[in-house]
């Protein structure tokens, strides 16, 4: 059973929705609560309300909960991308927001009072016309996200293989050559473990605390710091970090500390509310408070960024088990974190292999974001009919010859 947040700009993933019984299931589609191909769907309850859109491309083995609105389109009227497309620009948003979300503690749409949304259509092929457009960029941002998540896969696997399980010294001490890796690269490694407060580890490596491998900046109160106008930063915050971009954001005065200035490919970590490890690749911005950037003077940054991804699951159990309404952690979690550092020979060659998959990643998250803001700033033009169609496929195929995954 999929709900709000399993909501993507991209269709509906089921990877963490809830799982109900067979029977429970088909009585939710008696009931008309499983979407059908060709439907839109919409978030109508919660802070993310009339935020998310996506169109339905298969059926989905999932019901919805009524978070979840279903539209569906009258194909000889309106093309399903179309109405996508439509409900995701920002003038549209504004609109439905101000007039159709009702509920102070809980947003809400009443879908009675939805029905009587105002919305301007062109002809079907035009439609049809706009869509192709949109439906390239969207596209190929898809495919720069399914091109990360496996450069991720692969990353986190080999991090996870050389630092937390081992493997390479497992296999030498069993006798065998440490798979997919060659003799120079093997001889790296330690053939023993020893105990440690860790557990058992490679014979000669360190043991650290998180906080010593890397130095973990808290953000400023930044109303302190009031936009003056000019050449201001926006603010980010645990929602900035979360959704990837600085639309809507806050802004602050630029006079900060530079040290409070986020760039591209920084590592940002919130340790209140919503505990996530990030990449930054949304744009300049100012830091926040609840959120720390990471850096290290003396370790690559794939190496503190995978440990602390990797302490991440008890962290948000500890903020969990905090009986506060937004739980958090404390510096001295980060002291009581500890990871298991290599010879300086294993770390440089680790680097030569995990640093230019990372920096493919965050490379393809900039490309993506620049497809992103070419779309969202081609759709409001397209719909409104103060964009020509011509123009619109001359930006997105030069943006595209210019974002071709490797």
């Amino acid at each position: 059973m999929a709900s709000v947040k399993d909501l993507t700009r991209f269709g509906v993933d089921l990877s963490s929705a809830r799982l109900i019984s067979v029977e429970d299931f088909e009585n939710l589609v008696k009931q008309g609560c499983r979407p059908e191909v060709g439907d839109v769907l919409i978030a109508k309850d919660g802070n993310s309300a009339l935020d998310t859109v996506c169109s339905v491309s298969s059926l989905l083995d999932a019901v919805l909960l009524s978070s979840v609105a279903i539209l569906r389109p009258d194909p000889a009227k309106i093309d399903t991308d179309f109405l996508k497309f439509y409900l995701s620009s920002t003038d549209v948003i504004d609109y439905l927001k101000s007039t159709f979300i009702s509920g102070a503690a809980i947003p809400r749409v009443v879908l009675r009072d939805f029905k009587k949304a105002e919305i301007s259509i062109p002809p079907i092929t035009s439609q049809r016309n706009i869509t192709s457009v949109l439906n390239a960029l969207e596209n190929r941002i898809f495919l720069l996200r399914e091109t990360n998540a496996t450069l991720e896969a692969i990353a986190q696997a080999l991090f996870k293989s050389w630092f937390v399980d081992f493997d390479p010294v497992r296999a030498k001490m069993e006798g065998r050559a440490p798979e997919g890796m060659d003799e120079a690269t093997a001889a790296l490694f330690p053939d023993a473990l020893e105990e440690s407060e860790l557990g058992w580890v490679p014979k000669g490596w360190q043991i650290c605390a998180l906080d010593e491998i890397a130095t973990y900046l808290n953000g400023l109160a930044l109303q302190k710091f009031p936009p003056t106008g000019t050449d201001d930063l926006p603010v980010i915050k645990i929602a900035q970090l979360r959704k990837g971009d600085t639309a809507g954001a806050d802004r602050a005065a630029r006079s900060l500390k530079q040290d409070y200035v986020i760039q591209n490919g920084d590592v940002l970590f919130s340790w209140s509310g919503s505990l996530e490890v990030e990449i930054w690749c949304g744009g300049e911005g100012a830091l926040n408070q609840h959120l720390f950037k990471v850096t290290s003077s003396r370790y690559p940054k794939w190496f503190y960024y995978f440990w602390t991804r990797h302490h991440l699951e008890h962290f948000r159990q500890v903020a969990a088990s905090k009986a506060t309404t937004m739980g958090h952690i404390q510096r001295s979690h980060l002291s009581a974190a500890k990871v298991s550092v290599p010879s300086l020979e294993v770390l440089n060659m680790g680097n030569e292999l995990l640093e230019p998959l990372v920096n493919r990643v965050v490379e393809n998250r900039l490309q993506a974001q620049t497809l992103s803001t070419l779309r969202d700033t081609l759709l409001p033009r397209l719909i409104s009919g103060q964009l020509r169609l011509p123009e619109a496929e001359a930006a997105t195929e030069a943006a595209l010859s210019d974002a071709l995954p490797a």
